[in-house]
């Protein structure tokens, strides 16, 4: 069945709804009071529904106040219970839009709200769906509700049709087909009144588009007598719970959204094989195409203007990328380089030789050949490893040791050796290990984790004008801890991109990424070096070079994609490198004011200020004057979408355009304030504010006349 527990309270709440309001005449909200009678229903609908086009430019709040001009209290707390009932459904009107027009209503009726600890509140803690701007029309949803309470109150069989799904679908559905336009049917608070009343019938799905989707997918499920799109998803419900009785309440969109709507791009193939989880399944057109090229391209560069959401998506594409890995078992390769990551060789000898066997005598071809040692090597290449395994045992050999004649020692002392040649563990070094390494040791114990983390298989660096290949590939570090302390010596050390590589190299059945922040502001060329062939699709895993520190032969293989950021005021993307223009995919990142559409901020003597709007007219104007890089994007703003009074939003607003979105312009149009003043107009008239104006720049506006100076733009 669709019944879902964590639902309960808002079925108890749509029960409570019909037992009040459509069986009896009382309110939901003042259940003392008699406002859902058959003749404030039919006052509404004079009032409210025969006339739903007053002042069409008004919103939804001020062409209510107009239709309810001068009516009684009754049909103001009729709007409050109304509002109530279709805030239900949503997960994602937040509670201050919900108590703000509930206490809106209430206060033009001089209603007085049950307290907010009040239980009748307790259903808009959570919501079963996510409503979407055609929900959002609430005269349609209102609509629908109004008519409904009028045929229930008209007939003598109430009762019997709220006890009857059928009867209440065909109701429905008989009042929305009465309804001219298709554009103006609630079906969306059809599918929801069904739903909240029969959730063991009906579908927590308030789109019909989803619903068909369903039904034609299992349609071999459904037998071919039944016609009623609802009836089918019963039947195909009950036929996949007994295929799924490892899901005690199973959902179509939690369990089972990849059967009846994949998702389209299969980005790699080892990854397309995997159960995709819920979260990643509804992902974005952005995130499908960035997978898509990743998967042709393996490099991707994310370019567009500042606040566009650049990181962000970085940051998702990478841990989808590495999703279905997530709840394996973590490999043995990659269990090993994170043993290794970030120790000294010293104490992966110390280590490796603990693990297999604390008490026993090595030769040098026996440590080479451990586990721990091999994995460091491959890390690290070196043309003899032999050499280097002498050269730290003797370096951290006990100075009493009378085998070993090496002067130049350093600390810790962990090893010695027979006149044999065999190393061993000294009961210095057991106890250092033991002591420094006990975590590692446990690991060792334990063995590989059952599951993975992303961070075990994404990288993230920043590229800045320092940044070099030394850094990124390998190159010559000093050496402090090992030998005379007054002589200077050197070793190779791998870098972020080559040590990523190699564990990738090693544990070939997984994914790896390497995020690079900020591409653009680095030498890319420089880091890159000869580097820059070898990253290209077709020449993974095929083509190898010698590197200059290490002469080792250096490949980067197959199952490592990277992904970039750029942001194009800095840099054009015409002036980057040929060569890594031809190696990377590039996906734009454009401004979306679309998601700062439902964030208005009002205040007492202004019109509300829809972000959204004002976010589209400035770029307009800096797309006419500079060009679409240099473009303001939303993510600037999405911190004000947290917050919960106007009176909060209008600080956080304040704080955003003033240090962030100001200091932005000026420096994209420094030293032209005449094409500054083209962008923001409002801002640069004397008649805003009394305030003095700088003649280089706009002025300085706070609280109710920023948003005076935004709306007039």
């Amino acid at each position: 069945m669709a019944r879902m527990t964590e639902f309960q309270p808002l079925y108890n709440a749509f029960r409570l709804f019909q037992d009040r309001c459509l069986l009896q005449d009382q309110s939901l909200l003042w259940p003392d009071q008699s406002i859902w009678t058959l003749s404030n229903l039919e006052r509404w609908k004079v009032q409210v529904l025969d006339h739903p086009n007053i002042a069409g430019d008004l919103n939804f709040n001020e062409k209510l106040e107009q239709q309810l001009a001068s009516a009684s209290p009754h049909l103001w707390g009729m709007a409050d219970d109304l509002h109530f009932v279709y805030y239900l459904p949503s997960c994602n009107i937040t509670m201050p839009t919900r108590l703000r027009n509930i206490s809106w209503a209430a206060q033009k009726g001089g209603l007085k709200l049950p307290d907010e600890q009040d239980s009748i509140w307790a259903p808009f803690k959570t919501g079963f769906t996510r409503t979407s701007i055609k929900y959002h029309f609430r005269y349609a949803q209102f609509h629908l509700l109004v008519v409904f309470a009028m045929r229930l109150k008209a007939s003598e069989e109430a009762a019997k049709i709220l006890a009857d799904p059928e009867s209440v679908q065909a109701l429905l559905d008989e009042i929305l087909e009465e309804i001219p336009a298709k554009s103006d049917r609630a079906y969306d608070m059809r599918h929801a009144i069904l739903y909240l009343m029969f959730p063991d019938k009906y579908e927590r799905i308030i789109s019909t588009g989803h619903k068909e989707k369903i039904a034609e997918h299992y349609s071999e499920l459904v037998s071919s007598s039944q016609e009623d799109l609802d009836a089918r998803l019963h039947q195909i419900r009950q036929a996949l719970a007994k295929s799924h009785p490892e899901e005690e309440e199973l959902d179509f969109y939690i369990h089972l959204k990849q059967e009846w709507s994949p998702v389209v791009v299969q980005p790699i193939s080892r990854i397309a094989e995997t159960k995709v989880p819920y979260d990643i399944q509804n992902e974005s057109e952005t995130l499908n195409e960035a997978l898509r090229l990743l998967k042709r391209f393996k490099n991707l560069i994310l370019y567009g203007p500042p606040g566009t959401g650049k990181t962000y998506w970085a940051d998702k594409i990478a841990n989808r990328l590495v999703a279905p890995q997530l709840q394996q078992e973590q490999s043995r390769p990659a269990f090993l380089q994170t043993l290794i990551e970030e120790l000294p060789f010293y104490d992966t000898l110390a280590l490796g030789m603990y693990a297999t066997n604390l008490d026993q005598k090595y030769t040098v071809p026996e440590l080479e050949k451990m586990e721990l040692v091999q994995a460091r090597f491959r890390q690290n290449p070196v043309k003899h490893p032999s050499n280097q395994i002498w050269s730290y045992l003797q370096a951290h050999t006990a100075p009493e040791s009378e085998t070993v004649k090496m002067a130049s020692r350093a600390e810790p002392f962990l090893f010695d050796k027979t006149t044999d040649s065999r190393w061993f563990l000294t009961a210095a070094g057991k106890e250092y290990v033991q002591s420094t390494l006990t975590e590692r040791l446990n690991s060792i114990t334990q063995g590989p984790p059952a599951t993975n983390r992303p961070e075990d298989f994404i990288r993230w660096i920043t590229f800045h004008q320092s940044y070099a290949y030394e850094d990124f590939v390998e190159g010559l570090r000093p050496i402090t801890d090992q030998g005379d302390s007054g002589m200077l010596s050197f070793e190779i050390k791998p870098g972020i991109f080559r040590i990523l590589c190699a564990r990738a190299q090693d544990d070939r059945n997984n994914q790896y990424v390497l995020v690079i922040d900020e591409i653009n502001r680095g030498n890319i060329a420089k880091v890159f070096g000869e580097l820059m062939t070898l990253v290209e699709a077709d020449k993974r895993d095929k083509l190898s070079i010698e590197l200059p520190y290490s002469k080792e032969p250096f490949r980067v293989p197959e199952n490592l994609s990277i992904i970039a950021t750029m942001n194009t005021a800095d840099r054009s993307i015409a002036l980057l490198d040929v060569a890594l223009r031809r190696r990377f995919a590039f996906l734009e990142l454009l401004p979306e004011p679309e998601l700062l559409d439902s964030l208005v901020i009002s205040v007492v003597e202004e019109d509300p200020l829809s972000l959204g709007k004002c976010l589209r007219t400035i770029n307009q104007h800096i797309i006419e004057l500079r060009g679409q890089d240099y473009q303001i994007g939303h993510s600037y703003f999405l911190p004000i979408c947290d917050l919960a009074t106007d009176d909060e939003k209008l600080s956080c607003l304040d704080d955003i355009w003033n240090y962030q979105i100001i200091s932005l312009l000026k420096e994209y149009f420094y030293g032209q304030a005449d094409l500054l003043r083209q962008v923001l107009p409002s801002f640069f008239n004397q008649e805003v504010s009394e305030q003095a104006q700088s003649a280089s720049g706009p002025i300085t506006l706070h609280g109710e006349e920023l948003v005076a100076a935004l709306n007039k733009l």
